[in-house]
């Protein structure tokens, strides 16, 4: 209430302003029209806010810890490209070594696409950490989104819906401060609306190019919610080409260079799969389901047999999987509900009366487009066992277009020639800006802060690397332990790490890890839900405990 009473106050003295001084304001927007035509300034702005406002925070609030399972799986990715390789070979010691979402055989390497995994990559090379690879997608996402919206908004409208844009998704709690991803799938999401968007014009080689990359960026990161992105600019691609039909080679250039990316894109793919899994067919994700059974199929498919799991948290997550999608298949309405709440809650909230103000908007062939495509791409997730917004990274920016073009529709509403709608277009722009920004300072801070702060197994992780030396840590969980917090994960590289996880598996077992590593300090962690306890072992002490 305390933010929709400020808004009241500031759209009040806005109007009266205007109201008295309508030369001064009008003044004032024409400066800032004539500004717009300045749109890299716009986009860069974008592209820095969120940027510098994470960085400002840092000595507070430090770069976060993995944590989840799909983390440490990109970051493997990431560590083996900065390896110079697509996978890596199976370790002699895999058995003390399996782990969710992580391959051993017939090579070393995470399940997951090489997206997320190139730009932490990326961003370790260039400044040596890969929160810095997550800024990075952050400012590309912010800068695209606002490139997208200077092709299909009005110029003063496209400059303050990029700036807003960046304030809503930039600090998003999974992309701005974890490693999970998302961000950068949303800059080729973007990256596609933003050309298509002016090949609409005409052909432009350039465009083309940028077309097949973001669409290149989508696939290598949520393959299947790229599909239908596929689908969408082969169909535009297509219409453009039956439009101008009398003209048609002018268009073979920009074509060609649209499919260039495309093809190498299928290459890297191809290559990648023959890397992990031994096959150019099969899909790491394919792999993964054979000899985990995870991730589940999707809800028309018969879900998958448990496969014989050494590990009782490889076991859990199965099972965790295989009742989403049992669940799924037996009551999808109530799970469908949860989906679409979530969804909303993630890409619009607070700018609910906005995107309900779009239908207002329908008569205009892009804003029913667009109303479309978030309706496709969300139908789509819902034959997922386990659905998580970001999934539809790749429509960010369509779902912002919809928001802005329901404020526009709302500002040129003029009942009996009085500026009603534009009264109610401040207002509402400056209630939902306000409102955003109260929560990304407000809940998505204290969410920031519970990801730094380390967990036990980081605060392990520091204490041994700051005691110098090289470590092996044998992992022993007790009953009370969640498969969502698991501890063994290794480096890309795992003899030359510093630390190396393994599985406690027995007095024989563990002694073939003690014979391996012979010259390197032993640990046991005893790991349970209350906590976990760390004290040194060797052949006669518990590491030949299971």
């Amino acid at each position: 209430m305390i933010t929709h009473g400020f808004a009241v106050i500031f759209t009040a003295a806005i109007a009266v302003f205007a109201g008295r001084h309508p030369a001064t304001a009008a003044g004032v927007l024409k400066r800032f029209h004539s500004s717009t035509r300045r749109r890299a300034f716009y986009i860069l702005a974008a592209m820095l806010f969120p940027v510098l406002v994470r960085i400002a925070l840092l000595p507070w609030l430090p770069p976060p810890v993995p944590a989840v399972h799909d983390e440490f799986g990109h970051l493997l990715v990431a560590d083996t490209l900065l390896h110079g390789r697509l996978a890596n070979p199976p370790h002699p010691l895999w058995r003390h070594l399996e782990t969710i979402y992580v391959l051993q055989h017939p090579a070393y390497a995470s399940i997951y696409p090489l997206g997320q995994g190139i730009i932490l990559a990326a961003g370790r090379l260039l400044f040596g950490s890969p929160y810095a690879g997550v800024l990075l997608s952050v400012a590309l996402m912010a800068g695209a989104i606002a490139w997208m919206l200077f092709g299909c908004l009005p110029p003063h409208w496209a400059a303050l819906a990029g700036l807003l844009a960046a304030s809503q998704y930039g600090l998003a709690e999974v992309w701005g401060n974890s490693y999970w991803g998302g961000a950068f799938c949303a800059c080729g999401g973007a990256l596609v609306f933003g050309a298509l968007c002016r090949l609409r014009t005409g052909p432009s080689r350039a465009l083309g190019l940028v077309a097949g990359a973001g669409w290149s960026i989508c696939w290598l990161i949520r393959p299947y919610e790229s599909l239908l992105l596929l689908a969408i600019l082969g169909g535009c691609m297509a219409g453009f080409l039956v439009r101008d039909r009398l003209c048609w080679k002018r268009w073979m250039p920009t074509c060609a260079l649209l499919l260039l990316p495309l093809i190498l894109t299928g290459c890297l793919t191809i290559l990648h799969n023959r890397a992990v899994t031994g096959s150019y067919t099969t899909l790491p994700y394919q792999l993964s389901r054979q000899v985990e059974g995870v991730p589940q199929t999707f809800l028309w498919q018969k879900p998958i047999p448990e496969p014989p799991l050494d590990f009782r948290e490889l076991r859990d997550m199965y099972w965790y999987q295989r009742r989403a999608k049992d669940n799924l298949s037996a009551n999808p309405a109530p799970i469908w509900r949860d989906y679409v709440n979530r969804t909303w809650l993630f890409y619009v909230e607070p700018w609910s009366l906005p995107m309900v103000l779009v239908v207002f908007a329908f008569k205009d062939r892009q804003a029913l487009a667009a109303a479309a495509i978030v309706t496709l791409a969300f139908a789509g997730s819902l034959v997922y066992p386990l659905f998580y917004p970001h999934y539809l990274a790749a429509y960010t920016c369509v779902f912002w277009f919809l928001i802005m073009r329901g404020i526009v529709t709302l500002y040129r509403w003029r009942p009996r020639g009085m500026a009603v709608g534009a009264v109610g277009a401040v207002f509402l722009l400056l209630v939902c800006a306000m409102t955003s920004l109260e929560i990304d300072f407000g809940p998505k801070i204290a969410y920031m802060a519970g990801r730094v702060a380390p967990n036990p197994r980081a605060q392990i992780a520091q204490r041994l690397l700051g005691m110098g030396g090289r470590h092996v840590v044998f992992v022993r969980y007790d009953a009370t332990h969640s498969f969502h917090d698991e501890w063994v994960y290794n480096a890309a590289d795992i003899d030359a790490a510093h630390i190396v996880w393994c599985r406690a598996m027995g007095p024989d077992a563990n002694r073939d890890v003690l014979s391996y590593y012979r010259g390197r300090q032993f640990w046991l962690a005893d790991v349970g839900a209350s906590g976990a306890r760390l004290v040194p072992c060797g052949l006669t002490t518990e590491c030949n405990t299971k």
